[in-house]
């Protein structure tokens, strides 16, 4: 996939869905904000998205990138093609790895994402 010039809104990130995969999306959302977002947390912010929603209210969202939930979410697509143009396998490995911590408790999830910075997927 080539990188899109901006995903703006709904129609288009649910073509990116439907392409690369709500996980796959999940996983670029984690590993853009380097553990910040769980998995939970990650797909309710697509969820919002997909929905039409623009605006964030979350720190990272909101310290960051000005509430604008789009720049986020490309900027972790970004993030996640050029892993995937670099490191394919790796990419790989991160998709798996978060649709293991996505079937954890939110507790789990949270003890995860603390320790995120220092995993070595």
């Amino acid at each position: 996939m080539e990188v899109p010039a901006r995903i703006n809104g709904p129609t288009e990130l649910k073509k990116l869905v439907e392409e690369k995969g709500k996980e796959w999306l999940i996983a670029a959302m984690v590993e853009g904000s380097i553990g910040y977002h769980t998995p939970r947390h990650a797909e309710r912010l697509v969820e919002r998205a997909l929905s039409g929603k623009t605006v964030d209210w979350c720190e990272r969202c909101d310290a960051c990138v000005g509430r604008d939930l789009f720049e986020m979410i490309n900027y972790d697509i970004r993030t996640m093609l050029f892993l995937e143009k670099r490191d394919a396998v790796k990419a790989s490995r991160l998709v798996d790895t978060v649709k293991i911590i996505s079937g954890m408790s939110g507790e789990a999830q949270s003890s995860v994402s603390v320790a995120y910075p220092t995993m070595s997927i």
